[in-house]
Formats: structure tokens, C-alpha cells, sequence
């Protein structure tokens, strides 16, 4: 009962991180910038590495992207857009977050959780459900969906990446503008399929 409880608290962070605020935290609308297995896909990011200062992860960011690893957001790492006409008629910018945190679960109960907190967001549709395996041989599960972030209305889709490593889950979650998505999947499903996970 006890791995229950404390895996919905890892779901409840993630979900914090899809819908959380209007200000910016990884995965919601961000205004402001004071914020079956398959193998990874042909096509690679076009970053430079991000290595985690902690050294527990390694993900390759789109080019030209903005890092913000101060932890300030509740983030192991945060990565927007570049800002642009484009992202300031919008009022926000595509991003890309990681969360570490304590999860006493296996991948398959962390995902199982995750599910059931993804169906409570305001209109929550899953676009994807795939098992996979990161490029390092850790075992990974991807779900991905459409939502409307609470505090600004927008309608938003995502792509969340899970592992479970060493007592720890690492999330990296890819979200756009739900309009804009296919624009942002390729970058965006890339950079987080090169997510490894350090021993």
C-alpha cells in the first residue's frame, strides 16, 4: 500500500508539470521566460548534449533552444523556444522539461499512475501509448495527449517520456501549442527519444 500511495505523489508532480500555473513551469503555457518496444528514431536532435550537473540524465536539445537548469521552475532542466514574433503573438513557448524525483515504483506502476492523473486534466485526450527503449538500454514509456491548461485557456499537446532508474523517475515532457504541433513533434519527439539515463 505504501509503493500505492507514494507513486500517485510521483504522478501528482507530473501532473503539476502538465497543468500547473500560468507562470512559467515546464509543460504549460509559459509567457514569460523567468522561466510494443520500438527504438529511437532515424531522425537525431540538432543540440549539443545538456548533461545533467548531477549526472543522472543526458538529453539533446533542439538547436538554439534556451537551457535554464537553476532548478528555479522545480525542473532538473527547462528548455523554450527561441523567443520570436512568432512565440510573443502567441504568448508561449514550446518547451521541454525534466523532473527527477524519488519513485519507490517500477516503470510499469509509474505509467499506470500517470494514466489515471492524465484523464483528470480539462479535456484530456491521449495521442500516444508506446513502450520503448532508450538509446543507453533503459526501458522508457511514452504517452502523449492534448489538454487545455487551466490557467490560461490554451489548448496544448504533449509528449511525456518516463523512466525509472536507481530509485528515481526521470520525466522529460516535450508540449506546443496543440495548433502548432506538428510543427514542434519532429524536434520535439526527437529531443526527448535521445533522453539516456546514467548508471
Amino acid at each position: 500500500m505504501w509503493g500505492t500511495r507514494c507513486g500517485l505523489a510521483l504522478v501528482l508532480v507530473t501532473g503539476m508539470a502538465l497543468a500547473g500555473c500560468s507562470t512559467t513551469v515546464a509543460g504549460v503555457a509559459a509567457p514569460e521566460r523567468s522561466g510494443s518496444s520500438s527504438a529511437a528514431p532515424a531522425s537525431a536532435p540538432s543540440g549539443k548534449p545538456f548533461d545533467d550537473a548531477q549526472g543522472r540524465f543526458r538529453l539533446i536539445p533542439p538547436s538554439g533552444w534556451v537551457a535554464d537548469d537553476s532548478g528555479e521552475q522545480g525542473t532538473a532542466a527547462l528548455f523554450l523556444e527561441p523567443r520570436s514574433a512568432a512565440t510573443e503573438t502567441r504568448g508561449f513557448s514550446a518547451n521541454i522539461n525534466l523532473l527527477v524525483v524519488p519513485s519507490p515504483v517500477d516503470l510499469s506502476t509509474a505509467v499506470t499512475g500517470a494514466r489515471k492523473e492524465l484523464t483528470s486534466l480539462d479535456g484530456y485526450a491521449s495521442t500516444a501509448d508506446e513502450s520503448l527503449v532508450l538509446r543507453d538500454g533503459t526501458p522508457a514509456h511514452l504517452l502523449g495527449g492534448t489538454f487545455v491548461d487551466p490557467g490560461s485557456g490554451l489548448e496544448l499537446r504533449n509528449e511525456q517520456l518516463f523512466a525509472v532508474h536507481g530509485g528515481s523517475a526521470i520525466v522529460a515532457t516535450g508540449t506546443s501549442l496543440a495548433g502548432s504541433w506538428e510543427t514542434y513533434e519532429p524536434v520535439l519527439d526527437a529531443a526527448l527519444r535521445s533522453l539516456t539515463v546514467n548508471a
